[in-house]
């Protein structure tokens, strides 16, 4: 049973870590949207508005405007940070499984690996069941 229980351990953690980065990536291109954007109309707006009027300063702030001035690096630091965010996230969801394939993996004694092995059977049966099966999920908005 223990090498049952090794390969359940080490492939529910390579399906973890697998979720967790998938999740990092799609909330990294969130922010990086949302970078984009938010530095996109703050440009807007500022290149708009002068205390001034000269034909030189609204040539450079049109010229900054059309170029993305800063964008660029807000972009990038919006990437990272919804990387890092998205990453951990999931990483919180995945704190009973981390600890029962550790069990599974790291133990010695046959028993305990294999109540880490049941465990991780359960707690995924259970995430089916509520997660991807829709079973407890509220379905009734059009009425």
């Amino acid at each position: 049973m223990t090498i049952i229980s090794k390969l359940a351990g080490g492939l529910s953690l390579y399906s973890c870590l697998t979720d967790m980065h998938k999740t990092a990536v799609l909330t990294a291109n969130n922010e990086y949207a949302k970078a984009s954007a938010d530095t996109f109309i703050e440009t807007s707006i500022g290149s708009q508005k002068a205390e001034k009027v000269s034909y030189k300063d609204a040539k450079r702030k049109n010229w900054l405007l059309k170029n993305n001035f800063m964008g660029g690096i807000n972009e990038v630091w919006g990437r990272i940070k919804g990387y890092c965010k998205g990453f951990f996230t999931a990483g919180v969801r995945y704190v009973p499984n981390f600890m029962l394939a550790i069990g599974a993996i790291l133990s010695k004694n046959k028993v305990i690996a294999s109540l880490s092995a049941i465990g991780l059977a359960a707690v995924e049966a259970w995430d089916f069941i509520k997660n991807s099966s829709g079973i407890f999920e509220r379905t009734d908005y059009l009425k």
